[in-house]
């Protein structure tokens, strides 16, 4: 299978009838650690034909400046840090996109089989790679648990998140450290997240329709079809999948 039929795939998951992307593009990708630059850019060229150039947010500024922005079809970043790459590339027409990881399924099963009232906490090296995930099980509603917090997987402060959970979840770059300092009785959830499959079937749905595909969308009935083409003018277009 191809990077284009692969393409192609995903928007079927999402009813969009495109042509395939026209070989591979650009897109920027700005995260604020190079640990999620590298989780993100996996993410994106394994299920799209693009190429990924990684910016950190704190160097943004600097590289717009020197780099031409237009080679870039599309920039996406996380929720956290889409108003200040809007604000940056508000002179450019590069549309920005918004996205969301996700706990996996078989975390959430396990969850799930826990007894009432177990206490999970989250960490990671990144904390902010940590409040997605949380965010993420939290979502599930689990009534059987209850989320005490999050915190880094280093230092005073994963010893006194360790001390107050039952269960913690935790990615596998971590989980040797988690282990080292965690009471025999606690148990130990890897999970190395997913990106939300909505985010990538809204950046090939982008793509596509700037190579003058078809990009509608077949609505629910008694709902209006969309398009995620960019918008007209020279602010970006703030486009984001919603969980």
């Amino acid at each position: 299978m191809t990077a284009d039929d692969l393409a192609v795939g995903v928007l079927s998951l999402a009813d969009v009838r495109p042509a395939a992307i026209d070989g591979a593009v650009e897109v920027l990708l700005v995260e604020c650690s190079a640990a999620e630059l590298d989780f993100f850019a996996r993410q994106l060229e394994g299920h799209l034909p693009i190429r990924v150039d990684k910016v950190l947010l704190g160097e943004l500024k600097t590289i717009t400046r020197r780099r031409m922005p237009r080679r870039w079809r599309a920039a996406v970043t996380s929720f956290c840090h889409l108003p200040e790459v809007e604000r940056v590339l508000s002179t450019t027409d590069v549309p920005v996109i918004a996205l969301l990881t996700e706990a996996h399924l078989e975390t959430l099963h396990r969850l799930a089989q826990l007894p009432a009232r177990t206490r999970v906490g989250v960490a990671s090296d990144a904390l902010e790679t940590a409040h997605n995930l949380e965010h993420s099980i939290a979502n599930a509603a689990l009534p059987n648990i209850v989320l005490v917090g999050t915190g880094p997987a280093e230092g005073a402060g994963l010893g006194r998140l360790v001390r107050r959970v039952d269960v913690l979840v935790c990615s596998s770059s971590v989980a040797e450290r988690v282990r080292r300092i965690a009471a025999p009785s606690a148990q130990v959830i890897i999970d190395d997240r997913a990106l939300d499959p909505r985010a990538i079937e809204m950046l090939a749905a982008l793509l596509v329709s700037q190579n003058g595909g078809t990009t509608a969308v077949t609505a629910p009935a008694g709902r209006k079809r969309s398009s995620a083409a960019p918008s007209e003018g020279r602010t970006p277009r703030r486009m984001r999948s919603h969980g």
